[in-house]
Order: C-alpha cells, then sequence, then structure tokens
C-alpha cells in the first residue's frame, strides 16, 4: 500500500519513535514533510527530532490535519497526552502505539470507540532489524492491517498476532536482546578466565552471534537444525552442550521466559 502523503503526527519522540521515524524516511515509504512530531509538553525534543530527520515540528492542533497518529510516549505518560491533545482527536483518524502494556481496549475505550493497532518493536528497529509484532483493535479493519504493514515491514520482520499473546512476545523478542546480551557477557566472562584478552572476547562472541544469525536467516533453517550440523559426535561443541544440559540451561532460559510473560501481564492489568 502507497502511504508515501499520508500525514503522520507522533506524539512524543524517544528512541523508538526516533527509530521508526528514520525507517520511514530512510526506506522512502512516507516523506519527511508529511511526518509531524508533536510535543507541547518539551518542544525541544519536537525541534530535535525535525532537525535531525528533516520532519516538521508541530503543536497540537496539527494533528487535525494528519490521517495517522502515532503515540510515541511512555505509557505513564498517556493520560496527560490525552487530557493535552484529546480535543484534536477524531474517530476517522488511525491511532498507532507503541506503548508497552497498554491494551487496545484501553486505546478504544479512551478515543472514543477509534481505530487502534498495537505494535511491540524491539531494540533492533533502530538499526531495521527489529522483530516487531501488532495486534489490530476490534474496529480496525484489513486496510488499517495493511497500514501497519507498509510501515513496519522496512524495519525488519513483522508479524500479527492475537492480542493475548503479545506478553508471550514481550518475553521473546521485547526483552530478548537482553538475554543474548547476557549470553555473550558469560561467554566473555569464561574466555577472559581462561587467559583471553577481554575486547577480543567480546568481539569474538559478537561476531559469533552475528554471523549465526545472517545464516540462520538467509538460508531459513531452524536453530535446532543449525545446532545439529555445528555438533560433531563426540567433538568440543557435543561436550559444551552436554554440558550446559546438565546445568539446567534450557530450564533456566524457560524460568526467564515465563518471568518476562507474567510480569507483562501484570504491568498491562496495573495499566
Amino acid at each position: 500500500m502507497d502511504i508515501k502523503n499520508k500525514k503522520i503526527a507522533f506524539i512524543g519522540y524517544g528512541g523508538m519513535g526516533g527509530a521508526m521515524i528514520e525507517g520511514l524516511i530512510s526506506s522512502e515509504t512516507v516523506s519527511g514533510e508529511c511526518i509531524i512530531v508533536i510535543n507541547d509538553a518539551a518542544p525541544e525534543r519536537a525541534s530535535a527530532a525535525a532537525e535531525k530527520y528533516g520532519v516538521l515540528h508541530g503543536r497540537g492542533s496539527d494533528i487535525a490535519e494528519c490521517e495517522i497518529v502515532v503515540f510515541a510516549v511512555k505509557p505513564q505518560v498517556f493520560p496527560e497526552a490525552l487530557e493535552m491533545y484529546g480535543k484534536y482527536f477524531a474517530s476517522d483518524k488511525l491511532y498507532l502505539s507503541i506503548m508497552a502494556g497498554v491494551s487496545t481496549e484501553s486505546l478504544e475505550e479512551a478515543l472514543g470507540g477509534a481505530r487502534v493497532i498495537r505494535f511491540m518493536p524491539n531494540l533492533a528497529l533502530s538499526v531495521g532489524e527489529s522483530a516487531t509484532v501488532y495486534a489490530l483493535g476490534k474496529n480496525a479493519a484489513e486496510e488499517d492491517a495493511d497500514i501497519a504493514e507498509t510501515m513496519f515491514s522496512p524495519m525488519g520482520l513483522i508479524r500479527r498476532v492475537d492480542e493475548d499473546k503479545i506478553s508471550a512476545v514481550t518475553a521473546l523478542s521485547g526483552s530478548g536482546p537482553a538475554y543474548f546480551c547476557a549470553l555473550a557477557e558469560a561467554m566473555t566472562e569464561a574466555a577472559v578466565d581462561a587467559g583471553m584478552d577481554r575486547a577480543a572476547a567480546v568481539s569474538l562472541a559478537v561476531q559469533t552471534m552475528i554471523g549465526t544469525a545472517e545464516i540462520l536467516k538467509r538460508e531459513g533453517t531452524t536453530p535446532d537444525e543449525l545446532r545439529r550440523r555445528v555438533t560433531s559426535k563426540k567433538g568440543t561443541t557435543e561436550a559444551a552442550l552436554d554440558a550446559m544440559a546438565a546445568a539446567g540451561f534450557a530450564g533456566t532460559v524457560k524460568a526467564g521466559f515465563e518471568a518476562a510473560r507474567l510480569r507483562s501481564d501484570e504491568l498491562g492489568r496495573k495499566k
């Protein structure tokens, strides 16, 4: 779907919002003059976004002329945004949210039954490699889903899910970057303990992750298939995997996943 000339208002501007704006412009999905960044509470942030990305620094009243409104504020700031800009909202607009833990039902209630889509991107949005999922509100149409796919597909992987799966996604890809960093940290410390230079250990651990991920992506093979290919019978990798299994590696990862999922549910209920 061509949305190049649709006017989009970004309410708020932070890391995720900035990454999204950069992705939209660099992929030429939307032209810079169609993106309006609005932050009346901290106008200097909107000015910084305008200068950095070549978009417009707008005010709340500019929302009226936009077809799409993106909530890029922290969840706890959402009530304040509603109070500041509510009079400019209208039912004919499409509202997108990247606020963690705020359900489509809550958004619809706050926005008078408008069309809403809830997104869950992750940290890699900033480098165009996000694992993003989205859930449609009950009033959103398939055309709105097409807009969602068009906006986020240049920034990595985009998948549609039922909203009740978003907590699981949060535990998988939302918190996932931290899991990989924790693994890289542990690998680095083990190498340093074995006498390796720390800088070299870090760079080798990181490059190993990058290379492995690229193979999985290019070949379309599954992680278990690639693991078996790397694991020679009675070799070093088999010895390492056996030791990790004995130490409870899979159970530890699952425990972390469940803790993140349950916490996501808890935070969602609070909001």
